[in-house]
């Protein structure tokens, strides 16, 4: 089996792969540590599963799974990310990831989601499914001017939204993604043009009343709103 990880920490990088070749033996395990590398990585061998961060130092591993499979649309991508955010998991599987782990996770659970996804199977940490369980049995709220309001959003977008929903400031949103202040105000202007909203503070209402972000869920908004 060949495994490709993705990951902008060097640290965090190198010890999975020495934890997956401990717990899978025989593997063969490549790394990255950008999105566009491990599109490269992926064009050169081909692996059997991509497991990727959530925040890469490019762009996100939404956005990787995006476009890996849209080239390559068999591919089996395993999310294992330091944001165990309900919406991030709802937003990776609606893109085709075969599993979501949150870097809390044992060992022998990301053993497991590697091996599930290659057999066409989705693997979800007990605690992520447990929310998106609770979050399903409320998706009332995706209405279908909802759902097309949110297909009009880029990957970028959604993401930004999400952590503004969740109390960050724009200066913290740049930090976590690897983008300029200025960046962020740009997607902020735009998105608020396409939701047709005014203000900071009907986003996020979008954002709760979309199902992007939950209250009384861990990792969900904050009660800070930016400015």
């Amino acid at each position: 089996m060949k495994i490709i990880i993705a990951d902008g920490h060097q640290l965090v990088r190198e010890a999975t792969v020495c934890l997956l070749r401990s717990t899978m033996p025989g593997i063969i395990v490549e790394s990255a540590g950008t999105g566009a590398e491990a599109m490269n990585q992926y064009a050169d061998h081909t692996p059997d599963v991509l497991v990727t961060e959530l925040l890469l130092p490019d762009y996100s591993g939404l956005e990787l799974c995006k476009r890996v499979r849209q080239r390559w649309s068999r591919a089996n991508v395993v999310f294992l990310s330091s944001i165990d955010d309900v919406s991030m998991v709802k937003q990776a599987l609606l893109l085709g990831a075969q599993g979501y782990l949150s870097k809390n996770c044992r060992p022998a659970e990301l053993a497991m989601a590697i091996k599930k996804s290659t057999e066409g199977e989705v693997y979800l940490e007990h605690e992520l499914a447990t929310q998106l369980a609770v979050v399903q049995m409320g998706s009332n709220a995706f209405t279908n001017n909802m759902s097309n309001r949110l297909s009009d959003m880029t990957q970028r977008e959604v993401e930004i939204l999400i952590l503004i929903a969740r109390g960050l400031s724009s200066h913290n949103v740049a930090e976590r993604l690897n983008i300029s202040v200025k960046t962020v105000a740009n997607h902020l202007s735009i998105l608020k043009g396409k939701l047709e909203v005014s203000s900071t503070l009907e986003l996020l209402h979008f954002a709760v009343d979309s199902g992007l972000v939950q209250y009384g869920l861990k990792g969900s908004a904050g009660t800070a709103l930016p400015n």
